[in-house]
């Protein structure tokens, strides 16, 4: 295998045939495509995706694969037409990406491709600009360039399939997914998570979308491979297909363009929206009534360099260390990362120069005990206003899966990996310990998993300012209800040992404040029951078939 490039990964054949199958299984049961004369990879490595599309669409088809690694060539398929070059800045374009192949290539009615997921940069804005693309505001992804070509130079009616990373449903792409949902018919969406490519830790998405505008009536279909059927694919005792057409379910698609931030819900079955509609309707509008921050910015380790020339402190990533090298980020002089020049500013003991400090990992569900104290008044760090960490305050943990809330009644300082949610009315008295309840209950974290599709581990899981402000959280009342759940909240705040027995008290308040009755209550607990066997969301199952 030649080795990895570009941000490329080459793929693995269980992938590339599950892929290519579909493709067939689509193409073949469409009327208004009447035959696959011309299929390309615009990004083909090795040639696996086309050899394996080559099984089910045999010889009636003219196969064409680009890459722009030259290394490809001794081993490619002699049975498939390689073109050397770059496909989104080719060499010798006059005008737009665009033009230039449309005049090299025939008519195109198939795309597949395993792009690039690298967010590296390795063009500028002013030649993709130039080139003809789109899609590049603010942050993005390579494949983003990819899926706008093949969008471009398929023939109407054509088919791509994509094989991406999970930062396709991220908030920084959502440009992308309408883009997607308003101009194609997007077919199918499957979430594979991750080892599905050896030594990669990111989680597997295949799209698959048709070059025409959706009807109000247009279906997607949808799928996510669970942890155990991911095992028996992987141990090579079941093939990903069969997975896929017994987990399978479809959706409207204009439900992905009618939601706020267009977010392809697939977990989100149709037996499912009434409850969630129901559950959304209940919430106010909690950013009127929070403020919203983060911590020092600061790792949780601590680790900083500190700049030789402006003897200023400052972070740095896995890269620059791994590079030894970084670009001050202030003076913009590079300055080297090493054992010499990192320092540690978060330390295990307190003296008369830290403050306690509670980074990400100490937060958990009603708990956000410390032993982590952080060096003060170090140049060239953001410690943030003081009045940012008076208390008390409510902790929303960023990364992790799930959500993980608390409140601090120390003053502590917190990491940036720490969300804080004050009141915006410092007059308010209402008791921050209903709002935690809310956020710690099964209630929300379905809302939760069913809108935004985190229920396994990813490499890098994490809640934004948008999606906690967007969760649906009922209005405090100060009624009876209300003040029961207060007290089981303080009561879980207090206990020095989690108490599974107070939180399951807690719930059933959380139930009767959102009006569900029993059978909506079992959707819920049977939806979080189903999750995977994990430490992180196992004190959220509820095994008791007594307890509805």
């Amino acid at each position: 295998m030649i080795p990895e490039k570009y941000g490329v990964v080459y793929t693995p054949h269980a992938l590339s045939d599950f892929v290519a199958n579909l493709l067939f299984e689509l193409t073949s049961n469409d009327n208004s495509i009447y035959s696959i004369k011309c299929a390309i990879d615009p990004a083909c490595g090795e040639g696996r995706l086309l050899q394996d599309l080559k099984v089910y669409f045999k010889d009636k088809t003219n196969y064409i694969g680009i890459d722009v690694d030259k290394d490809v060539v001794p081993t490619f398929p002699e049975d498939i037409h390689f073109i050397h070059n770059d496909a989104i800045l080719p060499k010798g374009a006059c005008g737009t990406t665009i033009d230039y192949w449309q005049k090299i290539l025939e008519k195109i009615q198939l795309v597949i491709a395993n792009p690039p997921w690298s967010s590296e940069k390795i063009y500028s804005k002013a030649d993709l600009e130039a080139g003809g693309f789109n899609l590049i505001k603010g942050q993005f992804d390579s494949y983003v360039l990819f899926l706008e070509l093949a969008y471009s130079i398929l023939q109407e009616n054509g088919y791509f399939a994509f094989i991406l990373p999970d930062s396709l449903f991220e908030a920084q792409n959502e440009s992308l997914r309408r883009f997607l949902a308003s101009k194609m018919q997007i077919k199918v969406i499957a979430r594979l998570g991750e080892k599905l490519f050896e030594n990669v830790n990111r989680a597997t998405t295949v799209i698959i979308c048709k070059k025409t505008p959706p009807t109000p009536d247009s279906k997607t279909t949808c799928f996510r491979l669970s942890t155990d059927e991911r095992k028996k694919i992987l141990s090579g005792n079941k093939k990903l297909i069969a997975s896929y057409q017994e987990g399978k379910h479809t959706v409207l698609q204009r439900r992905f363009i009618t939601n706020e931030a267009c977010n392809f819900d697939i977990d989100t079955r149709e037996e499912d929206e009434s409850l969630l509609k129901k559950i959304k309707e209940i919430g106010i509008d909690i950013s009127n009534k929070f403020r919203f921050g983060r911590g020092v910015e600061i790792s949780k380790t601590g680790a900083i360099t500190i700049c030789p020339l402006c003897s200023n402190a400052q972070g740095y990533s896995k890269k620059q260390l791994a590079e030894s090298m970084k670009k001050c980020s202030f003076c913009k002089e590079e300055i080297a990362i090493n054992s010499n020049t990192i320092e540690k500013i978060i330390l295990k003991s307190d003296n008369n120069d830290t403050s306690p400090i509670i980074v990400g990992e100490d937060v958990h569900r009603y708990s956000c005990q410390t032993n982590s104290f952080i060096v003060n008044n170090i140049k060239g760090i953001n410690y943030k206003d003081t009045s940012l960490f008076s208390s008390p305050k409510l902790l929303i943990r960023k990364t992790g899966l799930g959500i993980y809330a608390s409140i601090d009644y120390t003053d502590s300082k917190t990491s940036q990996t720490v969300y804080i949610l004050k009141f915006l009315d410092k007059n308010c008295h209402e008791p921050l310990e209903y709002y935690l309840a809310l956020l710690n209950s099964r209630v929300v974290y379905y809302y939760y998993l069913k809108t935004y599709g985190e229920n396994e581990w990813k490499s890098h899981p994490y809640l934004t300012k948008k999606i906690i402000f967007s969760l649906p959280i009922a209005e405090y009342k100060g009624d009876e209800l209300d003040k029961e759940i207060v007290e089981l909240a303080s009561k879980l705040l207090v206990s020095k040992k989690y108490c599974h027995e107070t939180d399951l008290t807690l719930e059933r308040l959380i139930f009767i404040k959102y009006g569900l009755n029993s059978d909506e209550i079992q959707t819920i607990l049977t939806e979080i029951n189903s999750l995977p066997d994990l430490g992180a969301v196992n004190n959220m199952k509820i095994k008791d078939v007594n307890y509805v």
